[in-house]
């Protein structure tokens, strides 16, 4: 079966990798643009951060990732499930 191909981030404290376009996601971390006016920049909210502190990520920083259907129909999974492509 062939995976799907998605752009992602990574939380830098649990290492959960998140789909982008899917937030927010069912375990309550979320992802939103840092201003109204671009999509350049991202603050990710990880549901494993608490209090919760955001990690920036840019739109030239965001991954292209393999990812099984279960973690893609969640939004989010482990290294095993989002697996980064070469570009």
């Amino acid at each position: 079966m062939r995976a799907l191909i998605r752009r992602c981030v990574e939380c830098s404290r649990c290492r959960t990798r998140y789909l982008v376009g899917f937030s927010p996601y069912w375990n309550g971390a979320y992802l939103v643009p840092t201003r109204t006016d671009s999509f350049d920049e991202y603050a990710l909210y990880c549901s494993c951060n608490r209090p919760s502190t955001p990690s920036l990520w840019k739109s030239s920083d965001m991954r292209t990732c393999a990812v099984a259907k279960p973690a893609y129909n969640r939004g989010y999974g482990t290294f095993d499930e989002i697996v980064p492509v070469p570009e």
